[in-house]
Formats: C-alpha cells, structure tokens, sequence
C-alpha cells in the first residue's frame, strides 16, 4: 500500500472531555427532595389532567393548584420551619408553571444558551463557552411531562404542523426575554424532546460592558456610529450564538430619529426603547381548521415597500427574503441592516446572494453589483467578537467580482 503524501499539521490541543457548568439547585439536595418527590406525586403526578388544564387557566387555577401543594406539606409535613416550606413551594411551582431544574440557569447572568438534549443531559453556553451541566430531571417521563407542560403554556399545539417550532417568552423574567425552539421527538433520532432556550437581555448590553467583554474596542465603536449616522448598509455574519444580534441590537438605536424602519424577524429580538420611528413585526402562521395563512418576512417586507420606510432590519437571513435586499429596498434607496450565517465576510454576500436566488433567476454577479448601489459594510463575528470589517468599494466588470476595503481584521 503507498503511503499517504502529507505534511502533518502542528499539535493541537484535542478536549475530549466537556467542562462542567457546577450551579447550585435545590433539586441537589437530598432532604427537600425526599419531601418535593412525594409532594410531586400525591399532587402533580395524580392530578396531570386538571394541572394540564390549570397551566393555561387563570389566576384562580394557579392559586388552586398552589392551594393543594400547600394544604398536602401543612397535613403531612407539619413540622416544617416556614422557608423550607417556602423553598418546597417555589420548586413546585417551577415543576408546574415554570422552567423547573432549568432556572437556576435562568438566573445565571453570564449563561446565553441552555439545551436540553435528554431527560439527563443538559448544556449550557456561558461567557461564550459550551458546557455539559449537572443538572438533570429525574426521568425521562418526568422531563416530558414537563416538556408537555411548558407547550401547553406557551400555547403550542402538538400536532405535526408544530412538532418544530418556536416561540418568545416575554413574561417569565423582568431581565431576560427568551426565544425557545422546539424540537419533538418525532423529528429527533434520538427520541428525546429537544429543547433550546436563547436569553435576549432586556436591557441592551452597554458599550461598556461589550468593550469588556471584548467584542468592540473605542476606534471600532466611533467607526460603526460614524457609518450608522451616514447611511451605510451593514451585513453581519457569522455562526449561531457569535454576538450578530447583540451587535446589531446597539446599532439600530443610533439610526437618525427622523428615518422610519421596518424590523422584520422570526423571533422578537431586535428591539428599541428609544427610536421614536421603528415598528416590529414578526413571522407567524395562522390555522383555523384546514386552513393555514402564513406570514413570513418575505411578506413583510414585500407589505413595507407600500409604506413609507428609510430602512429595512431583517433579523436572521436565511431564505428568499434575500432578494429584496437586492432587488427593491437597496434600489429605491433605503437602507438594509441584518444577520446571516456564514464563514467570514466575504462569503457572507455570496450566501446572501445565494439565498435571493431561492427565488430568482439573477446571476450571482449580477445580484453582487447590484450592492454597490448603496455604501455597504461587512461585519464578521465570532465568539461573541468582532473579527473582520470590511466595506464594498466597487465592482470589478472585468473579473465580475466586487472589491473590498479592509477596515480591520482580527489578529489570531
């Protein structure tokens, strides 16, 4: 047999052991779990029926169901001191209303992410970091009723139509909203229900606390503000979980105050407290019986050319809305600020060309050119930094390819 021609790259580190996220929960503690256990089953566990019921009921249901897990701990756990009985209800509660062995994640401040893959295998992302928890429910029939619970609170039918879905939970916390994506176990090889919470702070991170965190410095700062104020176009790739909405997120607040803008998004993450012109709207699908009406950013965007609108926000590019960044808003001289995936940010203009062409038949270089309608920046993140700024200079008719000026690229 020949041997194989290569030159053997440099040593790296390979981790084949996850760190582990350690958080503290009342679910690790031995007494009140013999005590939430038999609680949970002689109250939750044999009422499912009605608790299903009651986690889309009223105020009244809430207080009734509390009422029973009180009244079960005061005839058989009398001798209880008040806070651990305290504790003992805020675990039920979490159980049947809320994110259970997840909140104390939750509450983490520094945790972005959090995945359940299994009954027993929950990860985290913290500070820009994945990690494997140690935190795990206490079956996998506990995990899916839970699972089932948490659908039913945030409305979601278990049907085929919804068996991978999302949705934004605004309500539960004052410091976070939280888009959750379902996966059901129909569509999971693994036959668990998966799930994946994104925390959206709902005070925007300051300057201050992204120039710590090492996304931006000063000069980059005063670059983006100069190019927000003077009409550019900005484009910002990268990988999921990478810092593109959080960017842009600061950046739609120093759009001039006498422009109106469009956001158009799947999930409700882009957001402004402060822009007095900027109206939101999101995706979603309408059923009654047999009949469905969906409402896809593609629409909204086709509906705000009828309206009057300086600039168009799309907040994840992935499909044929593309083409209206080309085609239409770009061409009538409105301005277009948005996210997509991609490597770096050269091929994030051809994966936006390549998404536009989802439903036409424009070459790429003709999709291309037409972005130099506009001054255009391209900003590619990546671990919650930025690492590349390029601006389109103009396009090469000779080779059919655009020219870029770079403004800075991150030193690895």
């Amino acid at each position: 047999m020949p041997e194989l021609n290569y030159t053997p790259s440099a040593p790296k580190e390979h981790i084949l052991k996850s760190d582990i996220y350690e958080i503290e929960s009342n679910f690790h503690n031995k007494e009140l779990m013999e005590i939430y256990k038999r609680l949970k089953a002689n109250v939750l566990d044999i009422n499912a029926s009605s608790i299903a019921k009651a986690v889309q009921g009223t105020e009244q249901d809430f207080l009734a169901v509390m009422g029973r897990a009180k009244r079960y701990l005061n005839q058989y756990y009398s001798e209880l001191d008040e806070e651990t009985e305290k504790t003992l209800l805020e675990m039920f509660q979490s159980a049947v209303f809320g994110y259970y062995i997840l909140t104390p994640l939750i509450e983490a401040d520094d945790v972005s992410d959090i995945k359940v893959l299994a009954w027993n295998h929950i990860v985290c992302k913290a500070s820009g970091s994945r990690y494997e928890t140690n935190l795990s429910f206490m079956s996998e029939q506990d995990y899916n009723d839970w699972y089932s619970r948490l659908r039913r609170i945030h409305r979601i039918k278990n049907d085929i139509y919804h068996a991978a879905t999302s949705c934004t939970d605004r309500k539960t916390t004052d410091s976070y909203y939280m888009r959750i994506d379902w996966q059901d176990r129909k569509l999971v090889s693994t036959d668990a229900n998966n799930i994946h919470i994104r925390k959206i702070p709902t005070d925007k991170y300051s300057w201050e606390y992204l120039k710590e965190a090492g996304m931006v410095n000063d000069e980059m700062i005063e670059y983006f503000r100069d190019r927000i104020v003077n009409g550019y176009a900005f484009l910002i790739s990268g990988r999921g979980g990478s810092g593109k909405t959080s960017l842009l997120n600061k950046l739609l607040d120093w759009i001039p105050y006498n422009q109106s803008v469009l956001v158009s998004q799947e999930s409700d993450e882009l957001y402004s407290d402060s822009h007095p012109q900027m109206q939101f709207e999101h995706t979603m699908m309408l059923a009654h019986g047999d009949d469905k009406q969906e409402y896809s950013l593609e629409d909204e965007l086709r509906l705000g050319l009828l309206q009057d609108i300086d600039n168009f926000v799309i907040g994840e590019i992935k499909g044929a809305e593309a083409l209206y960044v080309f085609t239409t808003a770009l061409n009538t001289g409105a301005r277009f600020l948005g996210t997509i995936h991609s490597n770096d940010a050269v091929s994030s203009v051809t994966r936006l060309a390549q998404c536009a062409r989802y439903k036409s038949d424009y070459p790429m270089e003709t999709l291309e050119e037409m972005l130099t309608s506009v001054p255009f920046v391209l900003v590619h993140m990546s671990h919650f930094s930025v690492c590349e700024i390029l601006e389109i200079e103009d396009f090469d008719y000779d080779l059919k390819r655009l020219n870029y000026k770079k403004i800075y690229k991150k030193k690895f």
